[in-house]
């Protein structure tokens, strides 16, 4: 992975912005961007939306053997993977530290939590279980990427389902969706994780873009670190806390801590109750057989997303329908009736022959290499000057 420099120029602007009540987006501190859920084809496959920032998930089982020291339970493996698609600074093929933070959070929220039911993927003890695997890929890496990843990773575990299995003697037969219906995971919980960025050690944000991220957990020339980290907590609806990280300085006073746990607790609420409306909708979709892919997230908005007049840098005290409706004004003055001309009415419903045309105008000789054409009425005087050759 390569490195990502910020100026002093940067850093200095979004210190000062933030102390002083705003943030380089328009956004209140606790105020989130905007979520979107989307599901494809497969059970289990899900793109989450997080502001700019996109995050795939898919869920795929197989039958393997389980361990020696759990032989009745299942087995969860979640996999994350950052490709250059997400941010140039990143590698392909090559694990970075941000891959294995990941791996380790979502790992401590999903399976230390016990939120699945990992004895119902059980299919003969000591002998054959399902094994869920969780591909999380980021597709575009807009900041708050922790919280992106465990919304998709929720929801793709939520959607998937596993095929039926019979047993018949020793055998284990795997049935197909058109011969039985597959069988949902069980989740005794939904854990979501949540970051918040820290500055000073006295400022909470919630849902920081990268900008902020790589402001909050920078250090000085000296390498000193500006009082600021990267706080992640993992809450499931029940208000439960499942997961507590800190990446950066050290914390003072623990009101932040207090402060951000609150906060989170309405979030994750907010954030599994929009899962669960997604996955109600999507299985009414397809009981009326209606075609679901990741085609129907492209609107038209996205289409026209370049016409929009969208600033990445909200100003204070800046609104584009201001500057609309004085474009409007100022048309609406141009529109106006012009003043009356001294001629209008004059010409009007009159149709004038070549000869009336020349009657009207005469050419007066005048000093060499110029003509002048003056009216017999002498409204309009005006010179026109000839060529050499004239």
């Amino acid at each position: 992975m390569r490195d990502v420099f910020l100026s002093n120029c940067e850093k200095n602007f979004i210190q000062k912005l933030v102390s002083e009540g705003h943030r380089l987006d328009g956004r209140n501190y606790n105020e989130s961007r905007r979520l979107d859920v989307t599901f494809g084809s497969e059970y289990g496959s899900c793109i989450v939306r997080l502001g700019e920032t996109k995050v795939l998930a898919q869920v795929s089982c197989e039958v393997t053997q389980p361990k020696q020291i759990r032989p009745n339970e299942g087995i969860l493996y979640i996999n994350v993977e950052i490709s250059p698609m997400a941010a140039p600074q990143f590698e392909a093929n090559r694990q970075t530290d941000l891959t294995v933070y990941l791996n380790r959070l979502l790992e401590k929220c999903y399976k230390d939590s016990k939120c699945i039911d990992l004895e119902s993927l059980c299919i003969v003890v000591e002998e054959k279980v399902w094994s869920l695997r969780v591909d999380v890929k980021v597709l575009n890496h807009g900041g708050n990427l922790i919280e992106c990843a465990s919304i998709a990773t929720l929801a793709s575990l939520a959607h998937f389902k596993r095929p039926d299995v019979t047993r018949s003697g020793d055998r284990v037969i795997i049935h197909t969706i058109a011969e039985k219906d597959p069988i949902p995971t069980v989740l005794y919980h939904y854990p979501v994780c949540m970051t918040f960025a820290i500055f000073n050690n006295e400022v909470l944000l919630s849902d920081p873009s990268f900008i902020e991220e790589s402001v909050c957990t920078s250090s000085t020339e000296e390498g000193i670190n500006t009082g600021g980290g990267l706080l992640v907590i993992g809450m499931n609806q029940y208000k439960e806390l499942c997961l507590l990280d800190l990446n950066g300085a050290a914390l003072y006073d623990s009101n932040i801590v207090h402060k951000a746990i609150i906060s989170a607790a309405e979030s994750s609420k907010q954030i599994v109750d929009l899962v669960k409306q997604r996955i109600n909708s999507d299985d009414t979709m397809r009981q009326k057989r209606i075609k679901i892919n990741f085609a129907d997230m492209i609107t038209s908005d996205h289409l026209l997303s370049l016409t929009r007049k969208d600033l990445s840098i909200q100003l204070k005290k800046f609104n584009v329908d201001d500057m609309t409706l004085k474009n409007d004004m100022e048309h609406e003055d141009n529109d106006d009736e012009p003043e009356p001309s001294k001629y209008d009415g004059k010409f009007e419903n009159k149709v004038m022959t070549i000869f009336e045309i020349y009657s009207l105008i005469s050419v007066v000789p005048s000093l060499p290499q110029t003509a002048e054409i003056i009216s017999n009425k002498g409204v309009s005087k005006w010179i026109e000057i000839s060529s050499d050759s004239d």
